[in-house]
């Protein structure tokens, strides 16, 4: 797909899909329900403060005469509630105006939670001026912390989005600040590491280099001029930065001083997660919910 208008296109007509919202309190939340309820995209189930919602609701103009809204006020057990009704009916769940570590506590809860083993790990998509295809990043905004197991996780969890998506064989590139590798850059060993497995057949239905520099990974012009040869320079679907901090700045930068649009969710958990900052805008947040939904029809 080559932007987030082809997303949206390639998701309607089939089926509505129910968005839990939690703690819906949010305008900017609320505005992007209304344009995905606009594009027949979502049937919206809203948890939080009704008075509020209703207030914010007017605000953006967004018809809640046939939205459910359950009132629950206290952002636990309301993380509580959606889940559990995610869990059980639903099709995907978004972060509204509740702090990041209750809603993460109750997709990781052991007991109704929506853990499924697997490591989570945040995917930023992004449509680039200049690419010709949606960029696939991770991880900037789960796992402070890489090591090799991790990094395969992260690989996992995203070559699982992407097929959902129809890419079947995704082109991975793993990041770097250059192609050398380096003992003290732990992020060039492992990537070494990461290449032999999938060479190996130990990670399969993808297609993995590196270590690159990003401009390696989006430009075969750079390829070629650095003098290296490999089948997914210049076409990368999803990157692999080498830590939590260069792939949020990277992502947040491109998004406020490049014109990028984005979206973003949390992958490895039995439902897809939405999961964006209050700083994003309505827009990111449609992207993000025409996300969930292509997810949610490709799992059911």
């Amino acid at each position: 797909m080559r932007n987030f208008q082809e997303l949206i296109h390639s998701v309607k007509g089939k089926g509505k899909k129910n968005c839990v919202v939690v703690k819906a309190e949010d305008e900017t939340v609320l505005d992007a329900l209304r344009i995905a309820q606009h594009h027949g995209l979502i049937e919206p189930v809203l948890y939080g403060n009704k008075e509020n919602i209703i207030k914010h609701a007017k605000n953006v103009h967004l018809d809640i005469s046939k939205i459910i809204i359950h009132d629950v006020p206290d952002e636990n057990e309301a993380m509580h509630q959606a889940t559990l009704m995610v869990k059980q009916e639903g099709d995907f769940i978004m972060k509204g105006l509740l702090s990041t570590t209750v809603f993460l506590k109750g997709i990781l809860n052991k007991d109704w939670g929506l853990r499924t083993g697997k490591i989570l790990s945040h995917i930023a998509v992004l449509s680039i001026p200049g690419y010709h295809k949606l960029l696939f990043m991770s991880d900037g905004g789960m796992n402070p912390k890489l090591d090799l197991k991790t990094r395969i996780d992260i690989i996992n969890n995203a070559i699982e989005t992407l097929k959902a998506l129809g890419i079947s064989k995704p082109k991975i590139a793993l990041v770097a600040a250059s192609e050398t590798v380096n003992p003290d850059m732990p992020e060039t060993t492992d990537a070494i590491q990461i290449v032999e497995m999938a060479r190996a057949g130990q990670i399969s239905d993808c297609i993995i280099d590196g270590p690159f520099g990003f401009d390696v990974a989006i430009s075969k012009n750079a390829a070629e001029h650095k003098k290296i040869v490999s089948e997914i320079a210049g076409d990368t679907d999803f990157i692999l930065m080498p830590n939590i901090s260069a792939a949020n700045i990277w992502a947040k930068g491109l998004m406020f001083f490049a014109n990028t649009k984005g979206a973003g969710m949390v992958a490895g958990a039995m439902r897809p997660v939405i999961m964006l900052s209050r700083a994003d805008d309505a827009e990111t947040k449609l992207n993000s919910i025409a996300l969930g939904v292509a997810i949610s029809a490709a799992n059911k």
